[in-house]
């Protein structure tokens, strides 16, 4: 029997008086692409950065390929293990965040050499297959102001991919971006999905969430209203909540 490989328990998250994410708790598979979609507000992007602890969770405990740690515990450990956590959890940004002082290859090689300690020579060659897997080869020399806003999250992705992630965090990854260049990004994320790759997607791209989802999660207000498999939910969603959404955005 496969263990989950991410195992969410009883999330809470604060930010002073306010109470973005209400006890959620949740379990991904192996392999299994979730997508969660959601009005504006409703939690989706800071349960997302509780998973790698870019926001340190109030309550409840997170676990990644056998990492576990609880909320709030104080020590070095702690940070011992967000360190690992983020090591085996990839993320995407809604805004590209690479570094515009360095080449497309130059962000990729930089965490596999400074966090894993890899030699140099063996980053390149592993940036430039990267590079050419998502179809940036001839990019690789071009600093990020000389990129497309697509060609931007194609690179940040393939520096994502760089330290060999388990699994991939994406946060509105195509937000930023121009329609016509949403594609270009979308396509390179099914393939990894293809691939295999676990991925929890935060998204409103509807046409991602119907071809590719394994699961699709309605959050609303800080809490999961619903999921199911994308053809249950949304073409035939239980709750009132879910469907007044669905029926603004399809």
């Amino acid at each position: 029997m496969t263990e989950p490989i991410i195992k969410v328990h009883g999330l809470h998250k604060y930010f002073g008086p306010l109470h973005v994410i209400k006890g959620v708790d949740l379990e991904v598979m192996p392999r299994e692409v979730v997508v969660i979609i959601g009005p504006s507000g409703a939690g989706k992007s800071t349960f997302l950065r509780c998973l790698n602890f870019l926001e340190e969770p109030s309550d409840g405990t997170v676990e990644i390929d056998g990492v576990e740690i609880r909320a709030r515990e104080p020590g070095r450990e702690h940070r011992r293990r967000i360190q690992e956590i983020r090591q085996k959890a990839g993320m995407v940004f809604q805004q590209f965040n690479l570094f515009p002082h360095m080449t497309a290859l130059g962000n990729i090689i930089e965490a596999p050499i400074t966090v894993k300690k890899m030699p140099e020579e063996k980053a390149i060659a592993k940036a430039e297959e990267l590079l050419a897997w998502v179809g940036l080869s001839e990019k690789r020399d071009e600093y990020p102001s000389r990129l497309s806003g697509g060609q931007q999250q194609r690179v940040a992705i393939a520096r994502a991919l760089a330290m060999e992630p388990k699994i991939m965090l994406f946060d509105e990854p195509t937000s930023a971006l121009d329609p016509e260049l949403i594609g270009e990004v979308v396509e390179v994320m099914e393939r990894l999905a293809n691939e295999g790759m676990t991925m929890v997607v935060v998204t409103h791209e509807m046409h991602f969430a119907r071809d590719v989802a394994d699961r699709i999660i309605f959050m609303d207000e800080g809490v999961w209203v619903e999921m199911g498999p994308p053809d249950e939910l949304l073409t035939n969603p239980k709750e009132e909540r879910t469907k007044r959404f669905l029926a603004h955005i399809l």
